[in-house]
């Protein structure tokens, strides 16, 4: 309660300094640091709310005057585009609104102006609506962010989402800035961009499934969506050339590498290759120095682990799981004692740890069990191991079975 009243005191005293300045426009200090605390109100929003109505409901909640200059160039138009529009003193740039097709809004600074602002709102399947909202600011301290909203159309009412970028992969520099872009047209991908520190870049896609945004993959070079082929091989993600083939199936190929992802501390990143489009896809990279997480897995069950505690050591064992090819079983030794073994979605980045120390004995695809191997204490001293069977999720069944010495 007392953080939640700080934060109001906060988001009202930012606001009442900025009125004081001859505006009512709010900082994007004000709206990073409060946004997802607010839900907001769609009036007559109806079933299915253009980008133009929920950016106004946004508004009337965080003002902002790069919002209020899309909203006053394009008037009750649907489409507007209208390059190197004169805004009020500090928004010099280009609007852009399409209600019709795409439902997305921009505005981008031009010479002299200082704030950017990118909307877009995707239909769910389930009959929600997606809203997301970017802001950058060239003079401005806070880093670019964006805001994510779930609409509900038997509310009307606009509900935080936690953003995106909780699941980003593990940074390509340490003390690299990111900034978002909200795709191209018909594309709905979210691109996170990411500058080292020297300039270079790199770029993190995630895909629209539905209902919500999953990181696909990550490239060197943003991809032209205007331009676009269907197939995607002008994809320009390299594979290392040191990495080292650890399984395949039909269709593609799984590869482990040390390299610039932090390897001064022995992270390893993993791959994996589509043999028939040759397209390639940055999964993750480990993380060799997360905390043990032993004591939560007391009860013989695996636990939930960020993709970012991934501590999986040179990731030796790297392989498909043969009945779902959503996911892959990866594990390593980080620590010099303890095998370290990881179940993982590479379309959702979600990820189970297994409660085990010694790793995989055995995958059965016929009967959809993965065999484990665990070492215990005798109470009188010295160690034994045991075979442990697990289902997918990361459940122990139950089945133990005492590995002769």
């Amino acid at each position: 309660m007392r953080k939640a009243i700080t934060l109001f005191i906060l988001c009202w005293a930012l606001a009442f300094n900025a009125s004081s300045m001859g505006t009512d426009f709010l900082p994007f200090a004000a709206i990073d640091g409060g946004w997802m605390s607010e839900r907001i109100p769609v009036n007559g929003g109806g079933s299915t709310p253009d980008v133009k109505q929920l950016l106004k409901a946004f508004h009337k909640a965080w003002p902002t005057q790069v919002v209020q200059s899309i909203i006053d160039a394009a008037g009750d138009n649907s489409f507007y585009q209208h390059d190197e529009l004169t805004m009020p003193p500090g928004c010099h740039g280009i609007v852009y609104m399409d209600c019709e097709d795409f439902n997305w809004a921009y505005f981008r600074h031009v010479e002299g102006g200082t704030q950017d602002v990118e909307a877009r709102a995707c239909l769910c399947d389930n009959g929600h609506t997606l809203f997301v909202i970017t802001f950058a600011g060239t003079d401005s301290k806070v880093q670019p962010f964006y805001c994510f909203y779930d609409y509900d159309p038997a509310s009307r009412m606009m509900t935080p989402e936690d953003p995106i970028y909780k699941a980003l992969p593990h940074r390509m520099w340490e003390n690299s800035t990111l900034r978002y872009h909200l795709g191209f047209e018909y594309d709905q991908t979210i691109i996170v961009e990411e500058t080292s520190p020297t300039g270079e870049n790199w770029y993190h896609h995630y895909s629209f499934t539905g209902m919500t945004y999953v990181y696909s993959h990550t490239s060197s070079e943003p991809y032209d969506y205007a331009e676009e082929t269907e197939d995607m091989e002008e994809a320009d993600v390299r594979l290392p050339e040191e990495a080292e083939l650890k399984d395949e199936d039909n269709d593609r190929e799984l590869y482990v590498n040390v390299d610039g992802v932090g390897s001064e501390n022995g992270q390893w990143s993993v791959w994996m290759r589509d043999k028939i489009t040759g397209i390639v896809t940055y999964l993750f990279a480990t993380e060799n120095t997360a905390e043990p997480r032993w004591s939560e897995m007391q009860d013989g069950n695996g636990i939930k682990v960020s993709i970012d505690e991934i501590a999986a050591g040179n990731c030796y064992t790297t392989l498909f799981i043969p009945w779902d090819s959503d996911k892959i079983f990866v594990e390593g030794c980080p620590d010099d004692r303890n095998v370290w073994s990881y179940i993982i979605d590479i379309n959702t980045k979600e990820a189970i740890q297994l409660p085990t120390n010694e790793g995989l004995i055995a995958i059965d695809p016929e009967k959809r069990e993965i065999h484990m191997s665990n070492y215990l204490y005798h109470p009188e001293g010295g160690r034994y191991s045991v075979e442990r069977v697990y289902t997918l999720d990361g459940k122990f069944t139950g089945k133990e079975y005492r590995i002769p010495d």
